[in-house]
């Protein structure tokens, strides 16, 4: 990837991810943006992979594994890093590991690692059970990473006040979502959706603390809250393994779709997940063609969680049948850590944003 590609992906994570949210990569990122050293061991990224991810991901995997360097005490949160300060210090600290950064952006993958995304999957869950019959609704989270989305039934909710407690809910693992406005359903039958099934082309192994590790490696050092809801989530998994199914998604999907029962209806959800299986720009399109083309099948449900173009990400639900989308319409927007949520009432008046 070319400088100026790579320097736009940085200062697009700053606007985009980091503002607001996370000061000290918000910084960072706009560090690197400007700095060619920088720009230069960035673009040994792994093909595909997010390159702001992964390299702050790396820097912090370094970080907690107990390097010692002036930036280090910048990683605290209770600190601010001077943006005066903040070129020479990352500079200077990707020089002195700049060979386990490179090795570790060049082998490893961002993975899924945020549970609170559940909070705006629960309500989109909830829409489509109140569209379909009673059989039973199988959840299959292609890109899933280590699974912990697919434990979506064992958490808590915390909805602005609103208490949501599922069956299996733990209570020591609380997700908060606020709404900023609408009415998400929040009211299923948990009993109704059978064991999720997952796809992902690299597993993590969740009895792997190197594995793990990195997972916890990715969130950002400021969010203590998603931290220790992660490890909460990490605990949960480690009881009660998810299934997934290891491979490309391409070839897993097909396979899922044929060997579903045919009394079951299928939800296929995607959470930031697209383009790093169906490519960017156009990755939504041929998502659309591929479960057109599979629903010849058998009907299937679509609900994926994205930016898709825009700044700000949404939530979009379809519908395939007979080899055709027979329903596609974006129901929510949200934040890209599912802090907060704002449901369209009528999907069809969708507001600027």
């Amino acid at each position: 990837m070319e400088h100026a590609e790579l320097a736009t992906a940085f200062e697009r994570f700053a606007d985009q991810q980091a503002a607001g949210k996370s000061p000290l990569y918000e910084t960072l990122c706009r560090s690197v943006a400007r700095t060619p050293e920088l720009l230069d061991l960035a673009a040994d990224t792994r093909p595909g992979q997010p390159a702001p991810n992964m390299l702050l991901g790396a820097i912090h995997h370094i970080i907690r594994r107990g390097a010692r360097h002036p930036l280090v005490s910048y990683f605290t949160g209770y600190e601010k890093l001077p943006e005066a300060s903040a070129d020479a210090l990352l500079t200077d600290f990707c020089r002195r590991n700049a060979e386990q950064i490179r090795r570790t952006i060049a082998t490893r993958s961002v993975q899924t690692n945020e549970v609170n995304r559940c909070a705006v999957l629960v309500p989109a869950f909830a829409a489509l059970q109140q569209q379909l019959d009673d059989c039973p609704i199988q959840v299959v989270d292609v890109g899933a990473s280590a699974g912990l989305n697919l434990l979506w039934d064992r958490y808590t909710y915390d909805y602005g006040g609103h208490r949501l407690i599922l069956p299996n809910s733990d209570p020591g693992t609380v997700i908060t979502c606020e709404i900023k406005s609408g009415r998400p359903p929040l009211s299923l039958n948990v009993a109704q959706f059978v064991r999720p099934v997952g796809i992902e082309v690299s597993p993590v192994d969740l009895t792997d603390p190197e594995a793990t590790e990195w997972l916890v490696s990715l969130t950002w050092p400021e969010q203590s809250t998603r931290l220790r809801t992660l490890n909460s989530a990490l605990a949960l998994a480690a009881r009660t393994p998810p299934t997934i199914l290891a491979g490309r998604a391409e070839d897993r999907l097909a396979e899922v779709v044929a060997q579903a029962a045919p009394d079951h209806h299928l939800c296929l959800v995607f959470s930031w997940s697209i383009y790093q299986i169906f490519g960017s720009p156009g990755g939504r399109e041929r998502l659309a063609e591929t479960l057109a083309e599979l629903s010849q099948q058998r009907p299937l449900y679509e609900i994926s969680i994205g930016h898709f173009g825009h700044n700000t990400p949404r939530v979009v639900t379809a519908a395939y049948d007979k080899g055709a989308s027979i329903h596609s319409s974006t129901v929510a927007y949200c934040d890209v850590y599912g802090t907060w949520l704002h449901w369209l009432t009528n999907p069809a008046e969708q507001p600027n944003i």
